[in-house]
């Protein structure tokens, strides 16, 4: 393809995604449509404690259906379908629930393990810096004071990285997985 041909494409795409209107209802929430013709695969084959939870299709349609949305954006899930019944709509609804209860946990957890390893490799950072100078004013060893002053920064380094990019990621997860866990779920058949 020449540059033309991708031009077009991507300016044809471009005004098929502007067009796309992103529906809301009555509330505000965007809307996620799915349509369920078979739902022997809607709940994981594995729970623990005898809670279901979706299965993996099923999250990753839900959350590529978001994309687009900040993290934070209300949400409501209409599930078309005439193959689910009245005991499993309440059964699937906690399932969304429970996965995404149980991803907001875990990115919780490691939003804290992250905040408390970037907190001592600053504190290490500073330390080094610290025999750095006490290196240089013992020394006349160039070398040394060098030494310890890359590790110091490579230190210090490190745990903003931490804190500014991993962790930011971490954040943005928990606020979607809240959306995901507060989600109006809803059933209509098909027609």
């Amino acid at each position: 393809m020449n540059k033309k041909e991708l031009k077009q494409i991507r300016k044809s795409v471009d005004r098929s995604l502007s067009e796309r209107k992103l529906q809301r209802d009555e509330e505000k929430r965007a809307v996620i449509n799915m349509t369920v013709k078979n739902d022997d695969g809607f709940l994981s084959q594995y729970s623990e404690d005898r809670t279901p939870m979706i299965s993996e299709d099923v999250s990753t349609f839900i959350e590529n259906s978001v994309s687009g949305l900040v993290p934070s954006e209300s949400l409501t899930l209409r599930i078309h379908s005439d193959c689910i019944d009245d005991e499993e709509k309440a059964e699937y609804k906690n399932a969304i629930k429970e996965y995404y209860t149980k991803r907001y946990v875990s990115d919780k957890r490691e939003l804290r393990r992250n905040t408390l390893i970037a907190l001592l490799l600053a504190a290490a950072g500073i330390i080094a810096l610290f025999a750095a100078i006490i290196v240089e004013i013992q020394t006349d060893s160039p070398i040394w004071t060098e030494v310890v002053d890359i590790i110091a920064w490579v230190l210090i380094w490190e745990a903003v990285d931490i804190m500014v990019f991993r962790n930011r990621e971490l954040r943005v997860n928990c606020l979607r997985y809240l959306a995901f866990i507060s989600m109006k779920v809803e059933y209509y058949g098909i027609s």
